[in-house]
């Protein structure tokens, strides 16, 4: 029970972070700073993404902990917050198929970045 109490905290943290300032500070997300300095759509979906991918290399190689129950809490709670906005956002689809067929090579670089670290953690903790 106690993990479950745990996981859920962390969960509902990120909802009540983003729409409790999307409530009071608006004027902050018409130009976010990672944004305006990368160029890059960065959205607290993506953060998630980064979490609950810390969560698994923590899972696979120390087991369920404190650490990975926080990282997945906080990870699915900053993805399903933006989950629903996501779907209904206006798409233009030869774009989006133009970016699929040029990041290739990158994302190749990010598979074997994290298949590589999945190894590392394992070989260094077994």
């Amino acid at each position: 029970m106690k993990d479950v109490v745990l996981f859920l905290g962390f969960l509902i943290l990120p909802f009540l972070y983003w729409r409790g300032l999307f409530l009071v500070m608006r004027r902050t997300f018409d130009r976010p700073f990672l944004r305006a300095r990368t160029g890059l759509q960065v959205h607290h979906l993506h953060f998630g993404v980064v979490a609950v991918a810390i969560s698994a290399l923590i899972l696979v190689t120390w087991g369920k902990g404190f650490l990975c129950l926080a990282f997945l809490g906080l990870g699915l709670g900053l993805i399903l917050d933006e989950f629903l906005p996501s779907l209904q956002m206006p798409g233009n689809r030869p774009l989006e198929l133009e970016l699929y067929r040029r990041t290739l090579w990158p994302t190749l670089a990010l598979f074997a970045a994290v298949g590589l670290t999945a190894l590392g953690l394992y070989l260094l903790h077994g």
